[in-house]
């Protein structure tokens, strides 16, 4: 089953409202789960704009749950401000290994070639959700809202625009999380670049036919 939504004529998201969103979807997720259904299906992938993001949110809110049963959980961000939300997650699921950086499990986009993948939220191998391109400056973003449940084709493409994306993004360091000083993805001094998270002097990435990152 799967529905789109008239993302066209949306206004803008209110940020309650999306935490609550995915906050059903985790908890109908794990709900299942600990019936023992479909145990093959622990696995919980995000790709996300930033640690602000509302499925990131719904995440630190049932990390107890989502640690209890063991689910294995990776996120790749666009961008890492704001820096307290991500520590927040980070302890809440323990992704960051500070003696063995590569073995994260939150990983960070410095490509800007990238930034046309499309935040993504899946869920074991029972439903995926795909929002906006992450390139996209907030006050162009479309609002895309696509909800797939039960295709299994659906979440087997977001399953390898993931893997192909985590394998080109960059572990993230501990140092991240206490604030030091980092080149964190596409530092900018461009305030309009900066929305998106890209350099002041590049150009918007263009898409690329075939390319699993991207859906359009």
């Amino acid at each position: 089953m799967g529905f789109l939504s008239a993302f066209q004529k949306k206004p803008p998201i209110d940020c309650a409202h999306s935490i609550e969103k995915f906050s059903a979807m985790l908890a109908g997720f794990l709900e299942k789960t600990a019936r023992g259904i479909a145990l093959q299906e622990h696995a919980i992938t995000l790709i996300a704009r930033a640690p602000s993001a509302g499925a990131v949110r719904a995440l630190i809110m049932h990390a107890d749950e989502i640690q209890r049963q063991q689910i294995a959980v990776r996120v790749i961000f666009a961008r890492l401000a704001p820096v307290d939300l991500l520590s927040d997650l980070s302890s809440a699921l323990n992704l960051v290994d500070p003696r063995h950086v590569a073995l994260g499990k939150i990983r960070f986009i410095k490509n800007s070639a990238l930034l046309d993948a499309h935040e993504q939220f899946v869920l074991g191998h029972s439903l995926c959700w795909t929002g906006d391109m992450l390139r996209r400056p907030e006050e162009h973003r479309n609002r895309l809202d696509i909800v797939e449940e039960n295709r299994p084709g659906a979440v087997r493409i977001a399953e390898l625009s993931f893997n192909a994306l985590w394998a080109a993004a960059k572990p993230l360091p501990a140092r991240a999380l206490s604030g030091q000083p980092m080149v964190q993805a596409f530092a900018s001094v461009n305030p309009a670049f900066a929305a998106v998270g890209l350099p002041g002097n590049d150009k918007i990435p263009t898409f690329t036919p075939g390319s699993v990152f991207t859906r359009h």
